[in-house]
């Protein structure tokens, strides 16, 4: 006996042993199961007779039979890292739920009438956060549900001197803007009888005026079930800088080949669901990438949608906190993995 063969009856052991040892804890399902177990009895055979791994080989055009074991461990190991990484989404999922049951059974639970409830994200926005309210509460508008994610400012503070002004879930952890907005559908779903939920930004971005337009489309459309905003149906006054207009313009191809939607803004956050709608949509992806997820829960509920033009107000405090552009990268790369891996 080599001292290859030594090594494959080593890890053939040890194979052997994890796949019974993750199997007994059912902490992997039955595919991940054979999986482990055809490795294991790959390893059995090679290691007592090259000869199939020569044959394997001359199958696959390769000049050694060390290149089939070479490129089957980069398989193996590319498999398990895939494997480890969809463990990790799966207990980050664990912990975004376990923190939202706690923010919505903390809060005050109150059954939200009239028409429209505005939906808020907020995350350590101290500087802003007062007036943005006070614009909606100025607009005569009565329902304003905040979800306060984990702000380490004094955000926190701030929302809770508001009293009965507003609804405020609070994340006592940051878990990102998917799951924030998550947390508010899901209170929504369960309080409100309000017919249409406006989802709006804390920073400032978003001009109130423009909430007529959304209101309007409804009108002229009694089927639509979303009404997204767009900074490029028309010319508006948004002042996008460069960089961001191209990385919005690759982002909407992007999402014209992941979900078939046609949009001329497909990462605008200004936008109002009717309640129906609501009911049927559901985020799952804890980052920014959720814009992305929205419109593909728009074509997998065949939701009748449309858009209308916003003015989108970038400020020198805004630009201060938006996004790095390689981060693009990380969320079509999560976008991918959730769609076709998870």
């Amino acid at each position: 006996m080599n001292l290859l063969q030594v090594f494959f009856i080593i890890s053939w052991i040890i194979i052997l042993i994890l796949a019974f040892d993750v199997a007994r804890k059912q902490k992997f399902n039955a595919l991940h199961f054979l999986v482990f177990i055809g490795v294991w009895a790959g390893l059995l055979v090679f290691t007592f007779n090259h000869s199939v791994l020569e044959f394997i080989g001359d199958v696959f055009w390769l000049q050694r039979w060390a290149d089939v074991l070479v490129y089957g461990s980069i398989i193996f190991l590319i498999y398990f890292v895939l494997l480890l990484l969809n463990r990790q989404v799966a207990n980050q999922d664990s912990l975004t739920a376990l923190i939202r049951a706690i923010a919505i059974d903390n809060s005050k639970k109150i059954s939200l009438k009239w028409n429209e409830v505005f939906l808020v994200r907020v995350y350590n926005e101290e500087e802003v956060i007062l007036w943005v309210l006070q614009e909606i509460l100025d607009a005569w508008y009565k329902n304003i549900l905040i979800v306060n994610d984990g702000s380490s400012d004094g955000s926190r503070e701030i929302l809770e001197s508001l009293g009965d002004k507003i609804i405020l879930l609070n994340h006592y952890q940051n878990r990102w803007g998917g799951a924030a907005l998550e947390t508010g559908f899901t209170y929504l779903r369960k309080y409100s009888e309000c017919k249409y939920t406006v989802c709006f930004d804390a920073d400032g971005q978003h001009h109130i005026g423009d909430v007529k337009k959304f209101f309007e489309e409804f009108r002229k459309d009694k089927d639509l079930d979303i009404v997204l905003g767009s900074r490029f149906i028309t010319k508006t006054k948004t002042n996008v800088p460069f960089l961001r207009r191209i990385i919005l313009f690759l982002g909407r191809i992007f999402t014209f080949f992941i979900s078939n939607i046609k949009l001329t803004d497909s990462h605008n956050g200004y936008r109002v669901i009717r309640k129906e709608a609501l009911d049927k949509i559901r985020l799952t992806m804890d980052g920014m990438e959720y814009a992305s997820e929205l419109i593909e829960n728009i074509y997998t509920h065949n939701l009748k949608f449309s858009e209308v033009p916003v003015d989108i107000l970038y400020t020198e405090y805004s630009l201060k906190k938006w996004q790095k552009s390689m981060n693009a990268i990380n969320i079509a790369f999560k976008v991918i993995w959730n769609k076709f891996f998870r």
